[in-house]
């Protein structure tokens, strides 16, 4: 039953669906009861007014946009920083993990003025203290698919009082999918690019896999098929058939260890590094096109289900302005590498406008963005 609890993306039309949905009913309930107590139970329990909690359920410690946040925080010495983290496991054990956490949510939410999501909140959506400001700092650094309340899902997502993004494009798609005004959307630049633009870890990498120096490398990286209720499917293709490239694989982390033939397992290796190391992206609907688009190398899409998803999920992007070969075939994608008369004059394009800064300087802009919430709570 607390399998339930956790909010699916897709809708599936069938009888099974009927079903989940009363189980998922009840299991809501268990939840909201408990949430309920859990509430009345820390009446005496207010904001501390310099206290800044971070929240995520896709990382069970700090990395990425949260990382780069807390250490300038955390060097700035000017709050108190608190951290609920959990990755979350689709077992038994993991949703009884999840329902704990949540009701310890609750608690450190309500002694919070600012919290901080990399990922859509139940407790939030659900529960929040009037007084309690909510950032959405959100994992990626745009949505190809529709996403949050812009599909069928089991809660709505509400309560947020403010969404960071990357470019102007953004503020409607975004005040859609997490019930905000566009005004409440504000375009500072994830603070993971800085990374993206200013680190090179291509030694490094070549120490631990010598076999593939002076290779050309093409990274795979798509995004998953299905929900964390029915299940998640991948979408791939023969490596084998590649003849020029080795291919680098790495499946969004939902999908696990996944063993592919004739290409290389990353599935471990950090994406920035593998996207600093490759030559050329093959991916789908991931977000990642964003961000591999500031590197300026070649990328090439892999949508043979465009058709189905356009009609089930949606999209947030129209496919003519993806700047490489749009692929419906596994023919069509061998072709596609050979990357003939490539526009990157139509790169240039994609990247201003979905990606507008690259100074290097976005983690200064989110947390001038903090500091001015925080004297405003």
């Amino acid at each position: 039953i607390l399998r339930c609890l956790v909010g699916s993306e897709m809708c599936i039309r069938d009888r099974s669906y009927i079903r989940r949905c009363n189980k998922m009913g009840l299991s809501k309930i268990i939840l909201n009861v408990a949430l309920w107590v859990v509430d009345v139970l820390t009446f005496y329990v207010h904001p501390k007014k310099n206290r800044i909690t971070f929240i995520s359920l896709t990382q069970s410690e700090l990395s990425g946009d949260f990382k780069l946040i807390d250490k300038q925080l955390r060097h700035e010495n000017k709050y108190d920083i608190h951290y609920i983290l959990l990755k979350f496991e689709k077992n038994l054990w993991g949703d009884f993990k999840y329902f704990l956490n949540c009701l310890k949510q609750l608690v450190e939410i309500k002694k919070s003025s600012l919290v901080i999501l990399n990922d859509n909140n139940y407790v939030i959506s659900h529960m929040k203290p009037t007084n309690v400001k909510v950032l959405q700092v959100w994992h990626a650094c745009g949505a190809v698919k529709k996403f949050g309340n812009q599909i069928k899902r089991q809660y709505p997502v509400r309560n947020y009082d403010y969404v960071l993004c990357n470019a102007e494009y953004w503020k409607e798609p975004y005040s859609q999918a997490f019930g905000v005004n566009t005004n409440q959307v504000l375009v500072t630049g994830m603070p993971r690019i800085d990374t993206l633009l200013n680190r090179n870890e291509r030694d490094e990498f070549f120490l631990k896999y010598p076999e593939l120096k002076d290779k050309k490398l093409c990274l795979y990286a798509p995004t998953f098929r299905g929900n964390i209720i029915d299940g998640f499917k991948i979408q791939s293709f023969d490596f084998t058939k590649v003849k020029d490239y080795v291919v680098l694989y790495k499946f969004h982390p939902l999908l696990g260890d996944i063993q592919c033939n004739g290409g290389v397992n990353m599935n471990k290796e950090d994406l920035y590094t593998l996207m600093q190391v490759s030559d050329c992206l093959i991916s789908d609907y991931s977000s990642v096109i964003f961000d591999y688009s500031l590197l300026n190398k070649p990328m090439i899409s892999y949508i043979p289900d465009v058709k189905e998803y356009k009609h089930n999920i949606g999209l947030n992007i129209d496919f003519d302005d993806f700047p490489g070969p749009v692929c419906t075939d596994e023919d069509q994608l061998v072709k596609a590498l050979e990357f003939k008369n490539y526009d990157y004059d139509k790169l240039s394009y994609f990247q201003i406008k979905y990606m507008v800064y690259t100074d290097g300087k976005n983690t200064s802009r989110v947390i001038d963005t903090i500091n001015q919430i925080m004297e405003e709570v």
